[in-house]
């Protein structure tokens, strides 16, 4: 079994799928979940990467978010969202989001992210954008 959990709340299965797989990778234990509800159930402490979609299917990832950080301060979470705008992004790192991610991301992309999370150049006081742009600190 991974030392390292991560869980996945993304109602595209394509999405989950390819990062399930770069996790498992990567070596981490992955749990995934296609909707707020499901997700929620499956918070639990060890898992110390979290990639939440913004826009889920009943309500907003933003609220798993605010539920790990109550919990799991710690933990890493990286929300991720095919909407670029200013308030979702703002509303997601205010949540409790380290990094926000634009869809699509590319295999690379995710890969170095796991990288730098694996070697602690990320972590829980990170607040970073990435899109079509590039990548940038966020201030909140």
């Amino acid at each position: 079994m991974a030392d390292k959990r991560a869980l996945i709340v993304d109602d595209d299965y394509a999405n989950r799928s390819i990062w399930e797989l770069v996790l498992t990778d990567r070596g981490y234990e992955v749990l995934s979940a296609s909707d707020m509800a499901e997700g929620s159930t499956l918070v639990a402490e060890g898992i110390s990467l979290y990639l939440i979609d913004y826009h889920l299917p009943d309500g907003r990832g933003t609220d798993i978010v605010k539920q790990v950080k109550e919990h799991f301060p710690d933990s890493l979470i990286v929300m991720v969202s095919m909407d670029d705008d200013a308030d979702v992004i703002r509303e997601a790192m205010l949540s409790g989001g380290n990094i926000f991610i634009v869809k699509p991301a590319s295999a690379a992309m995710m890969n170095q992210l796991l990288v730098e999370i694996d070697n602690g150049e990320v972590d829980q006081r990170t607040r970073q954008l990435i899109n079509r742009n590039g990548r940038r600190t966020y201030g909140v």
